[in-house]
């Protein structure tokens, strides 16, 4: 795959639990490490916490020996706005650099710009911009969003979609002097969420204003609960062909590696560990080694039960080959 020219050329250089990603009583040392000659140049890694600042979540991927990293810009969960300690953040920017991690954000979940509540489609516009400025000053290339949800019902929405890119356009005015993107990420289709089906991702970036303030985060769990097949070899071509023809392979910026307890098609969002979910192990397999994503990070969701060591053990299974 040609190699989207705004992401940055680390890779040449030297259901979900999320509240294992914010609990500060799991196990924050890294015993296992992994060591550069394991990952190559595939840039791999994890979600990691922001719990004592940006420069704690960099030390946590550098004890790890992540190549990439995903992190939260602010508590996500709550309405607050981002706290800037400018000290931090050079600390962190300096680590990335240093030992060329590629990281990038994943906005707050609280956002929901096709709400039909406009109190929080108003809080989700004002934190969207918060957090991309936040993104600009940590030096991220972008941003994963989860399109939103609605009151389940097919004639609602292309409505919801057109509520949803009038937001995205306000958002990247107002934020049209950086260079901090945002990807859109594939849904498992839960509870009236956009974006379960590749049409709907492609029919946003059709009806925004600015397409190239976009791009997009492949979710594994989400897309097999959403029904699209990767377990088999053929499955899995097929569904990488749908998605070059939907969302086309340059616009690619991420992909979350995540194993599913639910089944294939259920729309119900449980990521498990690599392994241990309805897909197994191969699907994962196949993509680190899938030369249309060479140079394009990933990342784990996965259960942290045991801390860090948890990403290193599901990363292992899929290097194990």
């Amino acid at each position: 795959m040609e190699r989207a020219s705004w992401l940055p050329r680390y890779g040449n250089q030297k259901s979900f639990e999320m509240r294992s990603l914010h609990n500060n009583q799991i196990n924050e040392v890294c015993t296992q490490p992994l060591l550069p000659g394991e990952l190559k140049s595939t840039l791999l890694g994890a979600h990691v916490s922001i719990a004592g600042g940006f420069s704690s979540a960099a030390r946590r991927a550098c004890a790890c020996g992540f190549k990439a990293a995903q992190i939260f810009l602010k508590n996500c969960r709550r309405w607050e706005e981002p706290k800037i300690d400018e000290k931090d953040i050079e600390a962190f920017v300096s680590l990335k650099e240093q030992n060329n991690i590629f990281f990038f954000g994943h906005f707050s979940y609280l956002i929901n710009l096709c709400s039909r509540s406009k109190e929080i489609t108003q809080k989700s516009l004002n934190a969207l911009v918060q957090e991309i400025i936040v993104a600009e000053k940590l030096t991220l290339p972008f941003v994963v969003l989860h399109p939103g949800t609605i009151a389940v019902g097919k004639s609602e929405i292309s409505q919801a979609i057109e509520v949803l890119c009038g937001y995205l356009n306000q958002a990247v005015e107002l934020t049209k002097n950086t260079a901090v993107k945002i990807a859109l990420e594939t849904m498992a289709g839960q509870r009236g969420q956009l974006g379960w089906k590749l049409e709907q991702l492609r029919e946003i970036i059709e009806r925004v204003d600015s397409p190239e303030r976009f791009c997009f985060c492949l979710d594994t769990a989400h897309l097999w609960e959403a029904g699209y097949e990767l377990k088999t070899a053929e499955g899995y071509q097929k569904t990488m062909e749908k998605i070059a023809l939907e969302l086309g392979l340059p616009r690619i910026a991420a992909i979350h590696l995540n194993d599913s307890f639910s089944p294939y098609g259920s729309k119900v969002d449980r990521h498990a560990h690599i392994g241990e979910g309805t897909l197994g192990v191969e699907p994962f397999r196949r993509l680190v080694n899938d030369s249309r994503f060479l140079g394009i990070p990933m990342v784990l969701e996965t259960p942290k039960e045991k801390g860090l060591d948890d990403d290193c053990r599901n990363l292992r299974k899929i290097l194990s080959h």
